[in-house]
C-alpha cells in the first residue's frame, strides 16, 4: 500500500519527489556553504592551534562550545551527503530506478535525527533563553523538520510505486 498518492501541490508523487530533490539541492547547498564557512572559521581550533572555538551563533551568545563545533561538522557532513543523494534522487526519478531513491531517504532520516539531537542539546544542556529571535529560529527549525518528514513520505511513496510496478512487471505504475 502506497503512503501518499499526491504530494504537496502536485497531482502525483513523482513530481512531488522531484520537487523534494530540487528543494534538497537548494536548501542543503546553502547549508553546506554556511557549514564550510563555519569550518574555515574554526579551522585553528579543529587543528588544536587554539584552545577554544571563537565563533558565535544567534542562539549561543558569547563563545560557542566544543560540542557546537562537533554538531557543525556533523551537519556539514550530512548536508554534503544530502547534496550527493539529491542528485541520485533526481537521476533515479528520471530513469525510474527505485534503488537510487534509497540514499536520499536514508540521508534525510539521518538529518532529522541530527536535528533532534541538536535541538535537544540546546534545550536541555545549554538552557537557551527564549527571546523572539530564538523563538523564531526554533519555529523555523520545526517547520523545516516537518517539511523534511513530509518529503520523506513523498519519496517513499514513489519508491513504493516503483516497487509495485516492478512486481507487476510493467510500466503501468511508473509515475
Amino acid at each position: 500500500m502506497v503512503l501518499l498518492m499526491s504530494c504537496c501541490c502536485w497531482d502525483d508523487v513523482w513530481k512531488g519527489s522531484f520537487a523534494c530533490g530540487i528543494y534538497t539541492l537548494i536548501y542543503y547547498g546553502f547549508s553546506a556553504l554556511i557549514g564550510i564557512m563555519g569550518l574555515i572559521d574554526e579551522w585553528d581550533f579543529i587543528l588544536g592551534k587554539r584552545e577554544k572555538p571563537r565563533g558565535e551563533t544567534i542562539i549561543e551568545k558569547g563563545d560557542i562550545t566544543k560540542t557546537h563545533v562537533v554538531f557543525n561538522i556533523i551537519t556539514l557532513t550530512v548536508s554534503m551527503g544530502l547534496l550527493f543523494s539529491a542528485v541520485l534522487l533526481i537521476f533515479g526519478l528520471k530513469r525510474k530506478k527505485r534503488e537510487l531513491l534509497l540514499p536520499w531517504i536514508l540521508m534525510m532520516v539521518t538529518d532529522i535525527i541530527v536535528e533532534c539531537f541538536y535541538i535537544g542539546y540546546f534545550l536541555i544542556y545549554r538552557s537557551v533563553t527564549f527571546d523572539p529571535v530564538n523563538g523564531f529560529i526554533f519555529t523555523l527549525i520545526l517547520f523545516i523538520t516537518t517539511l523534511n518528514v513530509y518529503c520523506i513520505l513523498c519519496v517513499i511513496s514513489q519508491y513504493q510505486l516503483y516497487r509495485i510496478r516492478e512486481c507487476l512487471g510493467g510500466p503501468q505504475l511508473a509515475d
